[in-house]
């Protein structure tokens, strides 16, 4: 019997997944920007009327959806009326594991099982994603033949619901403070007399512990002021803000997680949620560049002398 996939939101993660699904098996798929859904119809993918057309005619549901307001929105308002019984809503997004919870009450009330799998991976890295799937484990075993080898190398059962958002929060708040180190020490090199392309291309080189793949990618396109979103420091900020949450609810320390919360914002206050994440580097070099609060100003010794 042949599954039918279907994909609400068809963006980064989302378009990706839908395509690569689309040469698998029947594709239906929504978003609400109407240019991703025509890109996804010429690579295969069925435009559907909206997210309950698709819930109606999927066997199994993929969810990619930007936080977690609009996934419990959705399962709550649209999907609970709309599900197929017996079908599998497999949720990509990086959401909280309450929200997770809350999604997966509404996906069951329906007749349905509810998966929080959100991906670790790059979205240009589809087909060798790892999906961190909390749920229960026959549902996990019904879609990994479908998911793995089209959108992903592997699908790991991690826990209960909410087990996956978990595992996802965490590995992004460590891409957080990667991201954040990276920005800081390269911003260190100028003034401290040492070229940053130097200080990048020795350090990726040496076989140091410090060196990981993230830093060989984000240290190259930071020194060539190269912001292009890979992954969009306004959606690191979200994850990070997610996991310092997920921390204060469990009463855990997070030293670590406030001071990338602290970077991610005021990076974002000075425009640049949309660039790639390496773009906090240009909060610190503006912060460098600008004159010391209370430096006294001609002016202002003047005075003093006077007085």
């Amino acid at each position: 019997m042949t599954t039918t996939i279907g994909v609400i939101g068809l963006g980064a993660m989302g378009g990706r997944a839908a395509v690569r699904l689309a040469a698998a098996a029947p594709t239906h798929g929504h978003d609400l920007a109407p240019e991703r859904v025509a890109a996804a119809a010429e690579a295969g993918v069925v435009p559907a009327g909206g997210a309950g057309e698709v819930a109606e005619r999927a066997d199994v549901l993929v969810l990619s959806l930007p936080g977690p307001d609009d996934v419990t929105g959705l399962a709550e308002r649209v999907l609970a009326g709309r599900l197929r019984p017996g079908s599998v809503v497999v949720d990509i997004s990086t959401i909280d594991p309450d929200g997770a919870r809350a999604a997966a009450r509404a996906v069951e009330a329906a007749g349905a099982a509810y998966l929080d799998a959100p991906v670790l991976g790059r979205p240009d890295k589809c087909g060798n994603w790892t999906l961190t799937a909390g749920g229960d484990p026959a549902a996990v075993e019904r879609v990994r033949p479908l998911l793995e080898g089209t959108i992903a190398r592997a699908v790991v059962r991690v826990g209960d619901v909410g087990a996956g958002s978990v595992v996802k929060l965490l590995n992004n708040l460590m891409f957080g403070a990667i991201n954040a180190v990276t920005a800081e020490a390269l911003a260190l090199c100028g003034p401290a007399g040492v070229d940053p392309e130097v200080f990048a291309r020795t350090v990726a080189d040496s076989g140091a512990a410090t060196v990981s793949n993230l830093f060989r990618e984000l240290a190259p396109k930071i020194i060539a002021g190269d912001h292009t979103p890979a992954f969009a420091l306004g959606l690191l900020e979200k994850d990070n803000r997610l996991a310092l949450a997920l921390a204060r609810e469990n009463g855990t320390p997070a030293f670590i997680a406030t001071a990338v919360d602290q970077v991610n914002r005021l990076a974002l206050y000075r425009g640049l949620g949309a660039a790639d994440t390496g773009a906090v580097h240009r909060l610190y070099t503006e912060l460098a560049a600008a004159p010391e609060s209370g430096a006294a100003t001609g002016a202002d010794a003047s005075a003093g002398g006077t007085a």
